[in-house]
């Protein structure tokens, strides 16, 4: 039997995400690539396009929209009015919380009021203002405390600090939990139900960069430091996820038209640890994947205070210091990511068995807490189902859980919730913990959750803005889409359909995690351009040199020792649609092959099928593979037609097309060896049946025989 983690990939690989394209120009006009790639974002008109190129600050709508704004203000005036106000910020550990904190510090500091900062430790205190740290903040003895990126649901602890005296104001973004009630503490949050703030998705520092914006107009005078906000501001926005429209863009687009000059030393350090090129300029993806992952090393690896350190220091020498800190604390991060992983993919396997996989659940001991979020999501994206990764500590396992394709995840929680002690989140990501006895019986209601919901309704189509020839690739084309930037989660760099394209080279790289392709258009320019597949490297077996293949992905820069080309950043890879074009057709007309077409008819239609004989060999090779595929358990097997056809070429080679496999899989449920059944999602379903080793002839069935006397049997 194959091995479980090939054999389920190999499964996924047979029933494949559906593609979808946005929009395509009608074949009667003419447009450019980027214009119909604002169009399938619908940016269709002049007025929306002027809109989105030239969004700016000045767009934002008023902070004072927000329910609480002008009570916030109101307290901030009257405390900062004291003789020597005592202020403490409350914040969150992760780059969001962080650097929430360093932007209303720096803006208090500004106006002559150095704060407090208090971070709870990812461990020891756990995510939010609890009653426990209220106590250790009335220590203190603050005339203000101001939370950012918490607090909302924190009723209790504000209870016992507005009991003692202590004036608050929260700045949050996340979602109330279901004991929300507003009272005299202001409260302001995008999420809160009843807001009237029209733009609901700010990040944390978003929040508090519209408290200083509305400071300002309250007292008649904007900070003299109001563009390093506009930094900080824009580096949470994009480290937190935040979707890139809107205010965000907003925020983003001035960000980082102002870091060259207006960043804090911090961060310019921190840009320039990673950045070889000191020409460039900064992007949001240098954001999103060297800057936010470098602060949030800190709060995983429980050394929060190095990256808020960063973010306050203005001195350029210690700044650079502290950036090579933060860089060694992520790639210890990054080894422990690595490890951890390789424990829990073995772990997930090794529990699996001979079960097709639905959602993956993994647990170990001692795993570093703070990287088991990542964990998940790796093993997400790897497996393609749900993932959950627990560390176990005296009896207890903790972690956290990432969503795959269209499941609600905390859904399937909290329908397990009955064998967890805690557990909270959203759609796609939440924590949880439970006792180890319970883990098996939480394991089985996870997956007897997410197998009650039909697969296609599981997984979304993947959308494509829209579909991109191979010959008009160009660094011309790749250099129009700078004009999309900010590009990041919510408005992604175009992803395009990129069809008819040949295989020249296909090789693994990075530990066999990647795959590297070099592929041709088969137009008349005949363009040739490197692929990446980033944590496909299992594709590999499925594909040759030769092959007519169709890519998911987006045309971009690569530089090498200072050569630029382009390169293929690719989300999907599938056998050219060309040649999945009959699985449609076969949903529709296979039963009447089978039944009710008449024998004379039968030959042409098989010709249009590119069918005309069906081998030996594909008898044989089919069994040996679905045998395999579905283990000792028989498992039942999805597929489309055509996929499994090309399994077969590249895998077995042998020559067979999407209506052969289809016949013989229907010989070997007429004869009662299997069962053959039309798939809901438009493919099919092959089960394997219990024979107790009776011998069984193909030759005796009626369909045999049919298409023997058409002489389609070459045996």
């Amino acid at each position: 039997m194959m091995r479980d983690t090939a054999r389920h990939h190999m499964l996924e690989w047979l029933s494949p995400a559906d593609w979808a394209v946005v929009y395509d120009v009608p074949e009667e006009e003419e447009q450019d690539v980027l214009s119909r790639v604002l169009i399938a974002r619908g940016l269709d008109t002049r007025v929306k396009r002027e809109a989105f190129f030239h969004v700016s600050l000045d767009d934002i709508p008023n902070p004072f929209l927000f329910l609480d704004m002008e009570k916030a203000c109101q307290i901030l005036d009257a405390v900062l009015a004291l003789n020597s106000p005592r202020i403490l910020i409350f914040g969150d550990y992760d780059a969001d919380g962080l650097t929430s904190a360093a932007l209303l510090e720096r803006w208090l500091r500004a106006r002559g009021c150095t704060p407090d900062i208090l971070i709870p430790d990812r461990f020891d205190d756990g995510f939010g203002l609890s009653v426990a740290l209220a106590e250790e903040i009335l220590i203190h003895r603050p005339d203000l405390v101001i939370t950012v990126d918490t607090g909302t649901s924190s009723q209790d602890a504000l209870a016992l600090l507005r009991h003692n005296g202590v004036d608050i104001i929260v700045t949050d973004h996340h979602l109330p939990d279901e004991h929300f009630v507003r009272g005299d503490v202001p409260i302001i949050n995008p999420s809160i139900p009843d807001e009237t703030y029209p733009f609901k998705e700010l990040s944390g520092a978003g929040v508090a960069y519209l408290l200083t914006l509305a400071a300002d107009q309250f007292f008649g005078e904007i900070s003299a430091i109001r563009p390093m906000l506009t930094v900080i501001a824009s580096v949470g926005t994009v480290a937190d996820v935040m979707p890139l429209i809107d205010v965000n863009r907003a925020i983003v687009r001035a960000g980082l038209a102002a870091f060259d000059e207006h960043a804090p030393a911090g961060l310019k350090a921190l840009f320039n640890r990673v950045n070889s090129n000191l020409d460039k300029s900064i992007t949001s993806r240098d954001i999103a994947f060297s800057i936010a992952p470098r602060l949030n090393a800190a709060g995983r690896m429980g050394d929060v205070r190095l990256a808020l350190d960063l973010l306050l220091e203005d001195d350029p020498v210690r700044v650079v210091d502290l950036a090579d800190q933060l860089s060694e604390l992520n790639e210890m991060r990054r080894q422990v990511e690595r490890d951890v992983f390789q424990e829990a993919f073995h772990d997930v396997m090794s529990r699996q068995g001979d079960e097709p996989l639905s959602v993956a659940v993994a647990w170990g001991e001692g795993w570093h807490g703070g990287v088991l979020g990542i964990v998940s999501a790796r093993l997400a994206e790897r497996l393609r189902v749900p993932a959950i990764t627990l560390s176990e500590e005296n009896g207890m396992l903790s972690g956290s859980a990432r969503t795959f394709g269209n499941i609600n995840l905390i859904d399937g929680i909290a329908h397990a919730g009955k064998y967890l002690e805690t557990f909270g989140g959203h759609e796609g990501a939440a924590g949880l913990s439970l006792k180890t006895e319970n883990f098996d019986l939480f394991r089985d209601a996870m997956i007897r959750y997410i197998e009650s919901i039909p697969k296609k309704k599981r997984y979304l189509p993947i959308f494509a803005d829209t579909s991109l020839d191979g010959d008009v690739i160009d660094r011309e084309l790749v250099e129009s889409f700078d004009a999309l930037e900010p590009t990041g989660h919510g408005f992604e760099r175009p992803l395009f359909v990129i069809p008819h394209m040949m295989i020249e080279n296909i090789v693994r790289v990075g530990e066999g995690r990647h795959l590297r392709l070099k592929v041709r258009s088969l137009g008349e320019a005949k363009n040739s351009f490197d692929a990446i597949l980033f944590y496909r490297g299992d594709d590999e077996p499925f594909y040759s040199v030769g092959d007519e293949i169709d890519l998911l992905g987006t045309p971009d820069f690569n530089v090498w020792r200072e050569r630029r080309s382009i390169q293929l950043q690719c989300d999907d890879i599938r056998p050219s649609q060309k040649t999945g074009a009959d699985d449609d057709r076969l949903q529709s007309l296979f039963p009447h092959l089978l039944v009710e077409l008449p024998d004379e008819n039968l030959t042409e239609t098989l010709a249009s099928f590119g069918l005309t004989s069906i081998k030996q060999d594909v008898f044989i090779a089919l069994w040996q593979l679905m045998s395999s595929l579905a283990g000792e358990e028989r498992i039942p097997i999805a597929f489309l037609p055509s996929r499994l056809a090309w399994l077969l070429t590249h895998r077995y080679n042998v020559e067979a097309g999407s209506l052969a496999v289809l016949f013989v899989l229907a010989i070997f449920s007429e004869v009662g060896i299997g069962e053959l059944v039309a798939d809901e999602d438009g493919g099919y379903i092959f089960r394997l049946l219990d024979t107790g080793g009776e011998k069984y002839k193909l030759t005796e069935t009626s369909l045999w025989e049919k298409l023997d006397a058409q002489g389609v049997l070459l045996l």
